[in-house]
């Protein structure tokens, strides 16, 4: 009877195998620590995008250093900085390229409204960011707001803040500023009264209409439906729209400013 013996791999091969194994460990190890240590450093920051500012003053303001790791780049401290150092910059993307370059793109925001305090004129974006305090009535046309509480700070680079008890009243400026710009019509509406919270008013189209526009419901929609109304209308009507109602209801009347 013939008897065949199980076959048993020779103890130095798998010693051999063990060191190879480890001697590979050892150099992706030391290619990491390389590549956290002294590779990929920042050694080239590109500014795109066309706005008031140098892009010395963009790269001094993101906190950005060269020298500094490509991987370790805080995107959203970075975005911070510069959105709220430099306020008539709006948007920040960063965006990595190996082995040592970043990019900044950036884009500037533009003035819509603003609102008169003890310190001044605040001028707002569509975020309702401060982008700068006047001492006097700006002569760009912006959107007069009003109704709104003080803001308890008024720090330029920064949204408004007027207190917790008024966030919604906040959140719904900057619904209305955000859709008038979306829409492109930013430029007619002269005022907008924040006084009822539930139902806010636009002074419109060269101070013809008042606009009610209800609750914070279906703003687009509701806006939408503005523009869309115009056209009906006659050169010579003034009035109220109301936007409130499911179906927009018009009354005649006139405006004084």
């Amino acid at each position: 009877m013939e008897y065949n013996r199980p076959y048993r791999r020779p103890r130095r091969k798998r010693r051999r195998s063990f060191l190879g194994r480890f001697l590979t460990f050892a150099v992706i190890c030391l290619i990491l620590f390389l590549g956290v240590t002294v590779f990929f450093r920042v050694g080239v920051i590109d500014v795109e995008g066309e706005t008031r500012y140098t892009a010395a003053e963009v790269i001094e303001a993101s906190g950005i250093a060269f020298g500094d790791h490509l991987f370790f780049v805080n995107d959203e401290a970075a975005d911070r900085a510069i959105r709220s150092s430099l306020p008539y910059i709006g948007r920040v993307e960063v965006r990595r390229h190996f082995p040592n370059r970043l990019t900044v793109t950036v884009a500037e925001t533009l003035p819509v409204a603003r609102l008169q305090t003890a310190d001044g004129y605040l001028i707002l974006d569509r975020d309702a960011k401060v982008l700068e305090i006047a001492a006097t009535v700006p002569l760009v046309r912006l959107i007069e707001v009003i109704g709104m509480p003080m803001p308890i700070s008024s720090e330029v680079g920064e949204i408004l803040a007027p207190g917790e008890e008024d966030a919604d009243k906040l959140r719904y400026l900057q619904d209305i500023l955000g859709t008038v710009s979306t829409l492109g019509i930013a430029n007619d509406v002269s005022r907008i009264d924040m006084t009822d919270l539930y139902d806010p008013v636009m002074l419109y189209y060269n101070g013809r209409f008042l606009v009610r526009l209800g609750p914070n419901r279906n703003l687009h929609h509701k806006m939408n439906m503005l523009v869309s109304i115009l056209p009906t209308m006659d050169e010579h009507d003034t009035g109220t729209i109301d936007l409130s109602l499911e179906q927009p209801s018009f009354r005649y009347h006139v405006i004084a400013d």
